[in-house]
This record gives structure tokens, C-alpha cells and sequence, in this order.
């Protein structure tokens, strides 16, 4: 079994545990995020990521270029627990 035929698999088990409105609406949901071409407008691989600041886990703010100053910066996006 390849990766994709592994994945397909995997979100057919996950989806057969929710219930038919919620996987209604979650596909509906992908296809607009589709549709919406938010990909194409999304950064690629080598792409150079614009300055930006955040706060940290102790809600200090921290700019993308101060660290940057320090050496290479290595980002990681969490989406949370739903």
C-alpha cells in the first residue's frame, strides 16, 4: 500500500467515527477552501517569509527579525486541540 492509499485509508476511518452532517460539513468546508485559490496566494518553498511579530508562550512580543539576528529561524505552526 503506498502513502496515498495509507492516507485515503486513515480518513476513511477517521470520517466512518463522526457523524454524516459533520463530515457533510467538513468536505464542504475543503472544497471552498479550495475553490478560494488560498493555495496559489500561499507562500512556496523558498519563498522568503515577511517580517512579522508575535508573542511568545509568555506573551512577550518577538520579532521575526530579532531572531533572525541570532541565526536561522525555524518556524512551527500548531493548529490547537479540537
Amino acid at each position: 500500500m503506498n502513502l496515498n492509499e495509507k492516507l485515503k485509508s486513515r480518513k476513511m476511518q477517521f470520517e466512518s467515527k463522526l457523524p454524516k452532517e459533520t463530515v457533510v460539513v467538513m468536505h464542504r468546508v475543503t472544497d471552498d477552501l479550495r475553490k478560494s485559490g488560498i493555495a496559489e496566494r500561499a507562500l512556496k518553498k523558498g519563498d522568503k517569509l515577511p517580517a512579522f511579530a508575535l508573542p511568545d508562550g509568555d506573551g512577550v512580543i518577538i520579532s521575526s527579525q530579532d531572531l533572525l539576528s541570532r541565526g536561522p529561524l525555524v518556524l512551527s505552526f500548531y493548529r490547537g486541540y479540537w
